[in-house]
């Protein structure tokens, strides 16, 4: 996903189909800060936050549908 596209409080789907909320971006290092919202098969993850790098966000979350790479 590229950067650009990206801002702080936006919801987005990760590579492994988990969903988070975007926390703060970091241009340099080329990743996000992300808390997890709901993450597929490890409950345990919702409410963590972590940094990850950009490649590992495939799109934004709408609500009815998802926009980034297919």
């Amino acid at each position: 996903m590229n950067l650009d596209d990206l801002s702080v409080g936006l919801n987005v789907l990760l590579d492994t189909g988990d969903l988070a909320e975007v926390l703060s971006i970091n241009d340099g290092e080329q990743t996000v800060r992300i808390c997890y919202l709901d993450a597929m098969g490890q409950p345990e993850l919702v409410g963590s936050e972590v940094w990850l790098s950009v490649d590992e966000v495939i799109a934004i979350d709408t609500g009815s549908h998802s926009e980034g790479r297919t």
